[in-house]
C-alpha cells in the first residue's frame, strides 16, 4: 500500500501520538486507582451490579488505547525516515512511500517535481557508467557493473516526465474548465498536472483536450454508474 504523506505529517503525527499515549496513561491509572479502591476479595453480590464492571472497561479501553499507540508510534517511525531520505536528497521534492512502519519502502515518486532529482541521477549515472566501462578495459578479472538498463529506464522516465510536465504548461484551459477547478469540483494533480480528479470521488480523473475543455481521462476512468453520472454532469455545458 502507497502511503500518502504531505508537508505537516511528521509534526501531525508526533502530536497525535504525544495525544494517544497521555490518553492511554491516564486511563490506565484511572483504572489501577479504580481497582485499589475496591476491597482486596471483594466478592460480586448477587442481585447487585458487578462492581468490577467499570475497572474491566477501563482495563480495556487501556487495550485499545495501547494497540492505537503502537500504530502510532510506527507512523512517526515512517515520518521520520521519510524526512532523513528526503535531507539526503536535497532536490527529491515528493516521495514514495510503501508500507506504514519504519520498515516501510521509500523511494522518489515519478513526479514533474522531482524531474531535476531524475535528471541528477541520471547525470551520475552515466558518468559511473563510463567509469565502469573504463575501468573494464584495464581489469578483466575485477569487472564493475555498468548501468545501461537502469540508464534506459532513467532517461524513459525524464522524457515522460518533460512531456507531461511540457503538455501541462501548453494545454490552454476553456472558460467552464476554468470555472470547474476554481469552485473546487476537480483538483490538479501537482505530481501528474495533466490529470484533474474529481473531489468525492475515487480515483477518477478528468484530462483537458487541445481545445482546453475537459474529458475523461482513460488512465483514471469512472466505473461505478453513480461516477459516471457525477463526471457527465461535470463535462455537461
Amino acid at each position: 500500500m502507497t502511503t500518502i504523506i504531505k508537508a505537516n505529517s511528521l509534526e501531525q503525527a508526533k502530536s497525535r501520538l504525544e495525544r494517544v499515549r497521555s490518553e492511554r496513561e491516564s486511563t490506565e491509572q484511572a483504572a489501577r486507582d479504580e481497582a485499589h479502591a475496591i476491597p482486596f476479595g471483594q466478592p460480586n453480590i448477587e442481585g447487585r451490579g458487578n462492581i468490577y464492571k467499570h475497572v474491566q472497561r477501563q482495563w480495556d479501553r487501556t487495550r485499545r488505547l495501547a494497540d492505537e499507540e503502537e500504530r502510532a508510534a510506527d507512523r512517526v517511525d515512517m515520518l521520520e525516515m521519510v524526512e532523513s531520505f528526503k535531507e539526503d536528497n536535497e532536490q527529491l521534492q515528493d516521495v514514495r512511500v510503501v508500507g506504514r512502519t519504519g520498515w516501510a519502502s521509500v523511494g522518489a515518486a515519478t513526479s514533474v517535481n522531482n524531474l531535476d532529482y531524475f535528471k541528477g541521477e541520471l547525470a551520475q549515472m552515466i558518468a559511473d557508467n563510463e567509469a565502469a566501462k573504463a575501468w573494464n578495459k584495464n581489469h578483466r578479472d575485477a569487472k564493475r557493473c555498468t548501468f545501461g538498463s537502469k540508464i534506459t529506464a532513467l532517461r524513459k522516465k525524464v522524457a515522460y516526465l518533460e512531456a507531461v510536465k511540457s503538455k501541462a504548461d501548453s494545454t490552454p484551459v476553456s472558460e467552464h474548465s476554468q470555472q470547474l477547478i476554481d469552485s473546487g469540483q476537480v483538483s490538479q494533480w501537482k505530481k501528474k498536472p495533466i490529470y484533474y480528479f474529481v473531489n468525492g470521488l475515487r480515483k477518477v480523473a478528468l484530462t483537458l483536450d487541445d481545445n482546453g475543455d475537459f474529458q475523461e481521462s482513460k488512465r483514471y476512468p469512472a466505473y461505478e454508474d453513480s461516477d459516471r453520472k457525477t463526471v457527465q454532469k461535470l463535462l455537461a455545458h
